[in-house]
């Protein structure tokens, strides 16, 4: 594998970790990007539609060039797809969204009357679940169709100290589908990572058993540690957590700390992804994501360097 070193580009990075194997170092990219204003000046406001696409498929393509993106966002609508795979095809791997397979955490204003219908209408529950878990297994084959590379499953089960739901309600009325949805996926040959935020601790069990190739967020915020989630579940692809918390202030000390804390559990030799816990979200300065990146690639530098020097000392 490392003789593969010098040739392997991000997007080749993801697609190794995509077909189970482990590269040389981690892959970057993040779920959603919000900060190309203060970064590069580029301002969507008043854009729609198609010029609307057409801006992210810029900002998408200097975040490949500046930032090595290994994958870009492709929506959850297979308009967006399509547009965003047809600009982008070959450079990037592209990832459909999808956020409404499965139960997940209401708002505020609905969260009473789901406890209710839990409790007192579990044959009504199940059904909504069921036409849930049917669309999503159409877009799936549709977003296959128009040329997702893989998928990103945005169910949020997660306050920060625990599950939205109890573990048995968990086992009852969203398990049995994620799986149906996982299997959809590897049947079309696709790899599926669910996004979380929170604390999952109590349900994560049951999430790996479903079949999920991967869990992105890992949330310090909810109390959950890379470090833990690695040595629980080795082959698991993972991505994220670097702390969001840290990089809403420019602290170079305590963003540089996280980063080495998520690269060294997550992690180099492994199935990882770096990013942050959640995403470059707006009004993050944009200082605190250049000095993630950048502590980013000296990691991986320094772990090029490391490899090589090994190998020439072994012959």
């Amino acid at each position: 594998m490392h003789n593969q070193m010098n040739i392997m580009k991000p997007k080749q990075r993801l697609e190794f970790i995509l077909s189970g194997q482990a590269p040389d170092v981690p892959p970057h990219w993040e779920m959603v990007f919000q900060i190309e204003k203060d970064m590069w000046g580029m301002d969507s406001q008043g854009l729609e539609g198609a010029d609307w696409l057409d801006f992210q498929v810029d900002v998408f393509r200097r975040l490949a060039a500046e930032f090595d993106w290994a994958a870009v966002n492709g929506g959850y609508h297979i308009d967006s797809l399509r547009h965003i795979q047809k600009a982008l095809r070959g450079e990037v791997l592209i990832a459909a969204f999808e956020g409404e397979g499965v139960f997940w955490m209401p708002t505020g204003d609905q969260m009473m009357d789901f406890v209710v219908q839990l409790y007192e209408h579990p044959e009504t529950m199940h059904q909504q679940a069921r036409e849930k878990c049917d669309r999503a297994k159409q877009f799936f084959r549709e977003a296959v169709d128009t040329g997702a590379d893989f998928f990103v499953l945005t169910y949020d089960f997660g306050f920060n100290a625990a599950p939205f739901v109890s573990p048995d309600q968990f086992r009852q009325f969203i398990a049995p589908y994620l799986t149906e949805l996982a299997q959809t996926i590897h049947d079309l040959g696709k790899k599926a990572i669910l996004h979380s935020d929170g604390c999952i601790t109590q349900i994560l069990d049951q999430i790996y058993a479903t079949g999920v190739d991967g869990y992105q967020s890992i949330d310090p915020q909810g109390h959950m540690d890379i470090q833990q989630v690695r040595r629980d579940y080795p082959d698991w692809i993972l991505m994220g957590n670097v702390a969001c918390n840290m990089l809403q202030d420019v602290n170079e000390h305590e963003i540089i700390k996280s980063v080495q804390y998520c690269m060294q559990h997550g992690g180099i030799g492994k199935p990882y992804i770096f990013s942050t816990s959640n995403c470059i979200f707006n009004g993050m300065p944009a200082e605190s994501y250049r000095i993630m990146f950048r502590e980013y690639k000296r990691l991986i530098a320094e772990a090029v360097y490391s490899a090589k020097s090994t190998k020439q000392n072994d012959r």
